[in-house]
Formats: C-alpha cells, structure tokens, sequence
C-alpha cells in the first residue's frame, strides 16, 4: 500500500471551451485497501481550431477513490470529489465558463506486468459565477 503515482492522457468535451486535448498527472495515497485520496493536475488545450484560436484550462482535482471488487485482472473503481476548472489564454470568450468542480466518475485499472494501465471517465459540474457547466473528460494512462 504505497503511494502511485499516474500520467496519462485525455479528451476533453466542455460545455464552455468545446473539445479539447491534453495531459494529466495523479498521485495517490491508499487509506486502506479499497480507498484512496488522490489529488490530480490537469492541462488540456481546446486547439482544434489552430494555435491562434487556442485557449486552455488548468483543472485540478481532489478526490476519494473507491476500488471495487476486482475480476480478470481488472478493478472497477469509483471515484468523487471536488476541484477547479480555470481557463485562461487570448482567446477566452467574454463570460468565460470558470469556477469549483464537484465530480463523480467511474473508471477501470488493468494490472500489467510492473505497472497498471488506466481509463475512466470523470464528469464534472463546473459551478460558475452566474450559470453552471459540464466538463467531460475521457482518459487513459499509467499507474506506476
């Protein structure tokens, strides 16, 4: 029961910037053998449009992750919490969609033979200053 550390890879659908690609990297730290708190760094760039059209978002997690009963050798793991969606670049509209995270997501971890692979889904309600939005990323990665 050590803490692992992950780095892995998302898209991203926003109902404030659109879709967007990026990074994401999670360290966590088990409780006991099915729970663990996490805090996860994410970057993702909405740069389908080209770099001039560009903007981006930071959006930082924490969360409690729930592991379920493991089958295959593979375990499903339910994972919630709260974080941050902050957008920033030149190319922000006037009202940009920014503001605390409050995220329930469901994911699945693949033992390998010295890591583990990752996915998951983690939508969040992204709580702005006058409207709220949806942030749905989709990723993938490696527990080391």
């Amino acid at each position: 029961m050590d803490t692992r550390f992950g780095l892995g890879f998302n898209s991203l659908i926003s109902t404030g910037d659109g879709l967007g690609i990026g990074l994401r990297g999670r360290v966590s730290t088990p409780v006991n053998r099915d729970v663990s708190v996490a805090f996860d760094l994410g970057f993702s760039g909405f740069v389908l449009g080209g770099r001039e059209d560009a903007s981006y978002v930071f959006d930082p997690q924490l969360s409690a992750i729930v592991t379920l009963p493991e089958s295959d050798n593979t375990a499903p793991y339910v994972l919630a919490g709260v974080g941050a969606y902050v957008p920033f670049g030149p190319n922000l509209s006037d009202d940009p969609l920014r503001g605390p995270t409050v995220h329930l997501g469901l994911g699945w971890v693949r033992a390998l033979s010295e890591t583990s692979l990752y996915y998951e889904v983690n939508p969040a309600l992204v709580i702005a200053q006058e409207r709220v939005g949806l942030s749905v990323p989709v990723r993938i990665g490696l527990i080391f």
